[in-house]
């Protein structure tokens, strides 16, 4: 494993970027900060990488990998259980999901936490990109995907929090650096690994299904233009 955390690609993966928030962490010294985890692929290989000193300063989904309870140990461990500690919330974007507009609740009250959001186009995403790894009757499923390079990051901004859009080592350092010192809500997106060409198909293949089922309703529709498919 130490050697995939050395491994830093750009677009990022998994491994390089829990790597970077590890260290940003552990320099922070003690109090350690809070770390909440949940997701699929961001909690799986969090657990392995995101390590705690300290006792009592990790939340994540337990057992059963319940989505959707990350925002919600968020506001509780910062308003309720260590106010004024910084926490850091690692987020897959299927598990941010769930909850996301609880970070309208981290503005409002001015809770010190740090979401950073694995961008990676839902459920496993990473893994469903290769056209040789889509098989079988569910190939083109749109249920666990998401649309590609989401701006989770704007969504905090909405409601006058900060948001940080990091795509490699250096825009994520910033990232943690800035975020941490301000002890403000701020939500940090982290980019994919997956390629551009790649998103692009996926995004494209999703609205030709999405077409040919309004047509043959007789309920056409136009595809927007302005979503960010083929963004740099």
């Amino acid at each position: 494993m130490e050697a995939q955390l050395a491994n830093v690609p750009v677009p990022f993966n998994f491994f390089a970027p829990l790597r970077i928030i590890r260290d940003a962490i552990l320099a922070e010294g003690s109090p350690a900060p809070i770390l909440v985890s949940e997701g699929a692929n961001a909690m799986d290989v969090g657990r392995a990488v995101l390590v705690q000193n300290e006792p009592w300063t990790r939340l994540d989904a337990g057992t059963w990998g319940t989505m959707g309870v990350g925002l919600g140990y968020c506001i509780a461990a910062a308003a309720v259980a260590s106010p004024g500690r910084l926490l850091v919330a690692v987020e897959g974007d299927s598990g941010f999901g769930f909850s996301a507009m609880e970070v309208e609740t981290l503005v409002r009250y001015q809770l010190p936490v740090v979401l950073i959001v694995f961008n990676n186009g839902g459920i496993y995403g990473d893994d469903r990109r290769s056209p040789g790894e889509i098989t079988g009757p569910y190939k083109d499923d749109l249920a666990p995907t998401f649309v590609p390079h989401s701006a989770y990051y704007s969504l905090i901004e909405a409601f006058g929090g900060k948001g940080y859009r990091a795509r490699t080592p250096e825009e994520l350092n910033s990232a943690l650096s800035k975020s941490f010192a301000a002890l403000k809500p701020a939500v940090i997106n982290k980019g994919s690994e997956t390629s551009e060409e790649s998103i692009s198909r996926i995004g494209q293949r999703r609205w030709v299904g999405i077409l040919e089922t309004s047509l043959a309703r007789d309920v056409p529709i136009s595809p927007p233009t302005d979503l960010p498919w083929n963004e740099s």
